[in-house]
C-alpha cells in the first residue's frame, strides 16, 4: 500500500501502482551469494560486488549499496566485460530511481543497451529488459513520446521472439503509459491482451492474471468508470482470495471502496473498507501507519451515512496514533489532522477546527518545501475555516504567507 494517506475527495490522491516499477526490473536476477573459490576469480570479485550492491538496495542501504555498484563497474572495466558492466549498469537502475536521479539512469542504460544489443543481439531478453528500462525513464524525464517509441520497438520485437511471458509484462507497460496519458481505448486492448496471454501461459487462477484484472480496474477507476471498474475489481479479488494473496485483497477491498463512495453507495464502501482494515492490520499491527488510509475512508463514509459519532472517534483514534506512534512521520499527522479538520467543517465546528489547524501549523511548517506543496490544502482549508468564522484579515494574512504552496494538482484520485 502506499506510504501516503490522504483520503478520498480531499488533497492528493494515490494513482494505482504501476506494474512496470513491479515487473521490469529483476533484482535476483544475479545469485546473492558467492563461493570463497569463485571470489577470488576476476569474475567472482565482479558477481561479489555485484551481489552485495543488490542486498544492500534490497535492505535500503542505498548509498553502501552505491559503493558497492560502483566497485562492481570498475571490476567489469579492469577485466574488460563489457556483459557484466552492462549487468551492473542496469541494475543500478533501482537505485537511481529511488533516488529520482533519471538523468543518470537514462544515460547508464543507453550504455547497457549498446553493449547489449552489440554483444547479444536484438532479440536477446536482456535488451528487451534494459530497453524496458530505458522506456521507464524516458516517461519519468518526461519523453512520452520516447518511452512510447521503446515500448512498441520492444513489444514487435518480443512478438517475432513468441515471448508471451514478457510480451505480457511489456504491453502493461505501455498500457499504463496510455493510461496516464488519457488513451482509455489503447490502454485497455493492451490490459485485455496482457490478460490473455497471462491467462493462457498461467490459467485463470494465477497472480498475474489477478494484477492484470485489478489493473483494468484502476485504469476504469482512475478516469471515472467507477461501475466498469468495480467489475474488474471484484474478478481480481475472487483471484486474490483463491490464492490467499493478502496485499491483493486489500488493494482490492481498498479500491471496492474507493468507486463505492464516489457512486454514493456507501453501506458497501463501509464493507469494503472494513474488510481493507481489517486484514491490513491483520497484516501489519494495530495503528500502523499504512492502515491509516483505510481508517480515514471509512470515517468519511460513516459520515456519510449519519453515523458522525462512529465517524468521529474513528478521526480521532487515528490522528492520536499518528501523533502518539509515528513521531516521525509528520506527514501523516498532517494528513490525519486535514481529514479530521474537513470532518468538523461538515458538522458546522469551525471553532474547533481553527484550534486543531492552529496547533498543527508548525508542524507544517516544518516540512521539506516538496512536502508542504503536496500538503498545500491545509493553508487552503485553514483560511476558508478563518473566513467562516468572520477572521477575514486573519484569513488573507493566511492565504498570502503560504501563496508559493498553492498550485493547480491533477483531480483527486487514489491509490495504490
Amino acid at each position: 500500500m502506499p506510504d501516503s494517506i490522504v483520503a478520498r475527495q480531499t488533497g492528493k490522491r494515490y494513482r494505482f501502482l504501476p506494474a512496470l516499477l513491479l515487473t521490469i526490473f529483476s533484482v535476483a536476477s544475479l545469485p546473492l551469494v558467492v563461493g570463497a573459490e569463485e571470489a577470488k576469480t576476476p569474475a567472482g570479485k565482479w558477481q561479489d560486488e555485484e551481489s552485495q550492491a543488490e542486498s544492500l538496495f534490497i535492505e535500503g542501504s542505498f548509498s553502501e549499496a552505491e559503493k558497492h555498484w560502483a566497485e562492481a563497474s570498475a571490476q567489469a572495466l579492469q577485466n574488460k566485460d563489457e556483459l557484466h558492466l552492462a549487468e551492473t549498469l542496469n541494475q543500478k537502475t533501482h537505485l537511481y530511481i529511488k533516488q529520482k536521479r533519471y538523468s543518470e539512469a537514462h544515460d547508464d542504460l543507453v550504455k547497457a543497451l549498446t553493449i547489449r544489443e552489440k554483444l547479444l543481439g536484438a532479440d536477446s531478453d536482456k535488451v528487451f529488459e534494459t530497453r524496458g528500462n530505458l522506456a521507464l525513464i524516458a516517461h519519468k524525464l518526461g519523453n512520452d513520446s520516447e518511452a512510447e517509441r521503446l515500448y512498441k520497438q520492444t513489444i514487435e520485437s518480443k512478438r517475432k521472439a513468441q515471448n508471451s511471458t514478457s510480451l505480457a509484462t511489456t504491453l502493461t507497460n505501455l498500457a499504463n503509459l496510455y493510461t496516464e496519458m488519457k488513451r482509455i481505448e489503447e490502454a485497455k486492448v493492451l490490459y485485455l491482451e496482457a490478460l490473455a496471454l497471462d491467462q493462457k501461459t498461467f490459467g485463470k487462477d494465477y497472480k498475474e492474471t489477478a494484477q492484470d484484472l485489478f489493473n483494468l480496474g484502476a485504469m476504469f477507476y482512475q478516469h471515472n468508470y467507477n461501475k466498469e471498474a468495480v467489475d474488474y475489481f471484484k474478478q481480481a479479488l475472487a483471484v486474490f482470495t483463491l490464492l490467499n494473496d493478502v496485499p491483493g485483497q486489500i488493494k482490492a477491498y481498498h479500491y471496492l471502496g474507493l468507486c463505492h463512495a464516489e457512486e454514493n453507495t456507501h453501506g458497501d464502501a463501509i464493507e469494503a473498507y472494513r474488510k481493507a482494515l481489517a486484514l491490513h492490520t491483520k497484516l501489519k499491527g494495530e495503528n500502523h501507519p499504512d492502515t491509516f488510509v483505510h481508517q480515514l475512508n471509512l470515517a468519511r463514509s460513516l459520515d456519510q451515512t449519519g453515523k458522525d459519532v462512529e465517524a468521529e472517534k474513528l478521526y480521532q483514534c487515528t490522528l492520536a496514533a499518528a501523533n502518539e506512534n509515528h513521531r516521525n512521520a509528520k506527514i501523516k499527522t498532517v494528513e490525519c489532522t486535514l481529514e479530521y479538520a474537513h470532518f468538523l467543517r461538515r458538522h458546522a465546528r469551525q471553532s474547533e477546527a481553527e484550534q486543531l489547524l492552529k496547533n498543527l501549523l508548525p508542524t507544517y511548517e516544518t516540512l521539506s518545501a516538496a512536502d508542504r506543496k503536496q500538503l498545500y490544502e491545509l493553508p487552503r482549508i485553514y483560511s476558508d475555516v478563518l473566513k467562516e468564522l468572520k477572521k477575514d484579515s486573519e484569513s488573507d494574512a493566511m492565504a498570502r504567507r503560504h501563496l508559493h504552496v498553492f498550485g493547480t494538482t491533477a483531480k483527486n484520485k487514489t491509490h495504490q
